[in-house]
This record gives structure tokens, C-alpha cells and sequence, in this order.
């Protein structure tokens, strides 16, 4: 059964991470980062992110990679 992530502006997320292969944590190292705000949404499934201190991100994130954060 697969579960319909539902966000909307103003949430607060996690990002995950990728590409941190050479992370000499190896297995310890973080999987995810935030939390975000969630800024904007497209239709598309497309996300604009902003950080706590009010930074906005450059590039849309899939929401496919972010979680719900419950603060």
C-alpha cells in the first residue's frame, strides 16, 4: 500500500541527501537535512524550499525527496 504524501506551503520538511558517497562516516553518515519551509508548489510535484533563516533555494526539489518534520 503505498501512502499519499499531501504537503502544502508553509510545512516543514527534510531533505534527503545524495551523493555523499566518499563520506568517510560511512554508514553513520546523515541521510537526511533541514528542516526547510516549504515556499512554493508546483503541480508537477515540485517544491521550492526555504531554510529557517529565511535563504531561499535556487533550484525546485522533487517532493519525492522530502519528509514530513514534526517539530
Amino acid at each position: 500500500m503505498v501512502k499519499c504524501r499531501k504537503f502544502q506551503k508553509g510545512d516543514l520538511v527534510l531533505k534527503v541527501l545524495r551523493g555523499l558517497i566518499n563520506d568517510p562516516r560511512g554508514k553513520f553518515r546523515p541521510t537526511w537535512s533541514g528542516p526547510y519551509v516549504i515556499r512554493d508548489l508546483t503541480r508537477e510535484g515540485a517544491a521550492w524550499l526555504t531554510n529557517l533563516d529565511g535563504n531561499q533555494s535556487i533550484e525546485p526539489i522533487n517532493v519525492d525527496q522530502l519528509k514530513k518534520f514534526y517539530a
